[in-house]
Parts: structure tokens; sequence; C-alpha cells
């Protein structure tokens, strides 16, 4: 179990990594509404892709699992824009 972890902790960080820079690059964009939409869909879009990656690198990939990772993305995805949008009236 502890080797299993360990072997992937270089994925865990790089998925951080990706997702902290996503925010910070969004932070950074706050002026600019539709930049920022822009840059939420690629972090998306990324985090689909590096999911799908390393369970394909793993050899465990399937489809449940690709479209599980797909509609993570969306419903985060969804969120994210919603509240951009301006939802509930912010």
């Amino acid at each position: 179990m502890y080797k299993k972890l360990h072997s992937h902790i270089g994925y865990s960080i790089s998925l951080f990594l990706i997702l902290a820079f996503g925010l910070i690059i969004v932070a950074l964009s706050s002026s600019n509404r539709p930049l920022q939409m822009i840059e939420v869909t690629i972090v998306t879009i990324f985090y689909i892709f590096w999911g799908i990656l390393h369970h394909l690198v793993n050899h465990d990939l399937n489809m449940k699992i690709v479209i599980e990772y797909i509609l993570v993305g969306c419903i985060g995805l969804s969120m994210v824009l919603f509240i951009l949008k301006g939802g509930f009236g912010l």
C-alpha cells in the first residue's frame, strides 16, 4: 500500500501544480472575465488529459475512468463559470 502511494506522489504533485498555476493565472487576470473563463476551461482540459494520461501510464485506463474525469471536470468548470458569470446576483 505504501509503495503504491509513494509511486503516485509525483502525479499528485504535478496535478497540484497544474491546478495551483491555473488559480494564479486566473487571479492575475481578475479584471478580464472572458479571459478568466478561457483560462478555467484550459485548466479543466489539462485536468482531464492529466487524469487520462495518468491511468494510461499505469495501465488501468477504462471507459468508466474517462467518463469520470470528464464529468468531474465539467461539474467543476460549470461551478466556476457560474461564479464568474455572477451567479446568485453577487
